[in-house]
């Protein structure tokens, strides 16, 4: 009877590996790994220890594996009576390769980017000249939670991609993955970033025209600045943010929302059920709109997050629900979008990373 050995990925000699194999039979005691070089069947490697697991650790001061070769394992097992069972006829083949280089060429840990979009690029060595066969980059939130990918990328010509919605003195993680012709798992690691770039207040575009024969210049500008009433005394937070834990700001002047419209808002803080959106129109008949925040596991063993949209409209009444996400961290933004296409409603949400 033979043990049956597992395939056997690529690995850097210098650093070894772990050998696994499935055995029915007898109860193992011991397990016996020979490894042969392809080329000239030298044994390079016959060491013997004593498990019960149906693995072998490679022993590397008992080895003599050179990275670029080409080797076949072979296994073993011993039973309580110390009676070793069949060598297979073929081994296992398998490759040692020096670990590839694969890092990140244009940022370092702890970088700040000074835009609200970047271009990644990846940098891939081997010195065997084995090749990467598929690669990602994806982007995260400080605490790693999901934000963006790229998803599985086989052209290799170019390892870069482009992350764009950089949120303003926020932090986020990067990390790029990917695999070889051969099977190496290749890994950047997290790489942390932070992002602060100027924004400047703009509150009206203006349109000046030259007025030549009256010797002036007419300004006219298409955009209106609301202003918020608070229900009572805003505590502001940083400068950027308004506290609304116990408050509430309304909007009753300065816009309309006509025809088809895209409205989004950022916050954080929101409490599970709590009521984030309220638009009424004069005629509360006419529309009567309301966003809520709603948690639960929504078909899954994992809490997510989603937001409620109740419309009203005379005699038509409707809830749509928003995309489902992670649950935010209590300091994690969260943006939101309402839009309004030919009468009817959708809502949109995204984490956006730590928003103090």
């Amino acid at each position: 009877m033979q043990a049956s050995i597992y395939s056997i990925p690529p690995f850097d000699a210098s650093t070894g590996t772990t050998i696994r194999f499935a055995w029915k039979g007898n109860q193992v005691f011991k397990n016996r790994c020979i490894i042969k070089n392809n080329e000239t069947n030298e044994v390079v490697y016959d060491h013997t220890i004593e498990s019960f697991k149906y693995e072998h650790p490679i022993h590397l001061l008992a080895a003599a594996l050179i990275n670029g070769e080409k080797y076949n394992a072979y296994i073993t097992v011993f039973d309580k009576n110390n009676i070793e069972s069949d060598i297979q006829q073929l081994g296992q083949s398998f490759l040692c390769l020096a670990l590839p280089s694969f890092h990140f060429s244009n940022i370092t840990d702890g970088q700040v980017i000074s835009a609200s979009s970047y271009t990644f690029h990846v940098s891939y060595f081997q010195e065997s000249g084995e090749l990467l066969d598929s690669w990602e980059i994806s982007l995260y939130t400080k605490s790693h939670t999901p934000l963006s990918t790229s998803g599985t990328k086989y052209d290799t010509s170019a390892l870069t991609h482009t992350f764009s919605g950089f949120t303003n003195k926020s932090e986020y993680t990067v990390r790029a993955t990917g695999k070889t012709v051969n099977g190496i798992d290749v890994d950047t690691g997290y790489v942390n970033l932070s992002v602060t770039y100027s924004i400047r207040d703009i509150f009206s575009l203006l349109e000046p025209t030259n007025l030549a024969k009256q010797g002036a210049i007419q300004i006219r500008s298409n955009i209106v600045s609301s202003e918020g009433h608070p229900e009572s005394t805003v505590t502001f937070i940083g400068d950027e943010y308004v506290d609304l834990t116990h408050n509430s700001l309304s909007y009753t002047e300065g816009f309309e929302l006509n025809k088809n419209f895209s409205l989004a808002i950022l916050f954080y803080g929101a409490c599970p059920n709590q009521e984030v959106l309220t638009l009424r129109s004069k005629n509360p008949n006419a529309l009567t709109l309301s966003v809520t925040y709603r948690i639960g596991k929504f078909g899954s063993d994992e809490l997510s997050a989603c937001y409620e949209l109740k419309v009203s409209s005379y005699w038509i009444n409707y809830i749509r629900y928003s995309n489902i996400t992670s649950l935010p961290l209590a300091d994690q933004k969260t943006g939101l979008l309402l839009c309004r296409v030919n009468g009817l409603y959708d809502i949109e949400i995204a984490n956006l990373g730590k928003a103090v």
